[in-house]
């Protein structure tokens, strides 16, 4: 399996929510798109799986969605062509992907992805076709260096996490230029970056469980997004010494023993 016909899930959500009261919206959306998905997770229950798409981009029950735009531009299609390429070039898994309208709510971006070792879900709006397929590649390099660390996301450490996100923005860099590249990965200057991993970074890289990483990617009381970018910066210092051509294969360790970012 790879790219899932979601438009025809789309397309019901559409058609049935004209006679749905707007109350019962909610529920709706989540019957027609998310009862499809509880065999993807263990113990997962259709609200559950709900709230937590809404939490990464899922268009809101009762937003407007223009299904016939997305499929003008070969959204699917795209997506579908860009997986046969890279799932050949990486060797990697064969996964089910799913693509949704994102909520009009999430002003910062247009576009927005998740991966899991067993699927991948993009959130998209209006985007160019390389702008689709970059956000794609990044995804997917996620669900193939998961399905090579073989570690559960509960499993996994801040510093897995760090290298998972430095590998993938590395992979669009190589496929599409720093075009694609995400602002922030140039936010910070060598020194703030070397500052904040000695002061914050060192003594938490094996702290084990993708929530806990949060803060450290994503910021709070740390810079927004600063784990993205000392993850983006160990893999491309690494790569500077090293050759690239088994990166997804390398360990997150050793990825880091050969970069510029000290050990203690």
């Amino acid at each position: 399996m790879a790219v899932v016909p979601t438009d025809k899930w789309l397309d019901e959500f559409v058609y049935a929510r004209k006679s749905t009261k707007k109350d019962e919206l909610h529920s709706l959306q989540c019957s027609i798109l998310c009862d499809h998905l509880v065999e993807l997770f263990q113990d997962g229950l259709s609200e559950e799986i709900h709230y937590s798409l809404q939490q990464q981009g899922l268009f809101l029950p009762d937003e407007t969605v223009d299904v016939e735009h997305l499929k003008q531009h070969n959204v699917w299609d795209c997506v579908q062509q860009e997986f046969i390429y890279l799932q050949k070039k990486w060797n990697g898994p064969t996964i089910p992907i799913y693509i949704f309208p994102i909520t009009q709510q999430q002003t910062m971006t247009n576009k927005n992805g998740v991966a899991y070792p067993q699927a991948l879900f993009l959130f998209i709006g209006e985007v160019e076709t390389q702008e689709l397929q970059a956000l794609f590649a990044h995804e997917y390099n996620h669900v193939c260096r998961l399905h090579n660390l073989k570690k559960s996301l509960d499993e996994m450490t801040l510093l897995d996490a760090l290298i998972l996100e430095g590998l993938a923005e590395s992979a669009v860099k190589d496929l599409y230029g720093e075009k694609w590249l995400a602002p922030w990965l140039k936010k910070y200057s060598a020194t703030e970056l070397l500052v904040l991993w000695k002061s914050h970074f060192l003594q938490n890289l094996q702290v084990e469980g993708v929530e806990k990483h949060r803060p450290f990617l994503y910021g709070g009381e740390l810079p927004p997004w600063i784990g993205y970018c000392i993850g983006y910066k160990i893999v491309q210092s690494y790569r500077k010494k090293h050759s690239s051509r088994h990166l997804l294969f390398t360990s997150s360790k050793d990825i880091l023993a050969g970069s510029d970012f000290p050990l203690q």
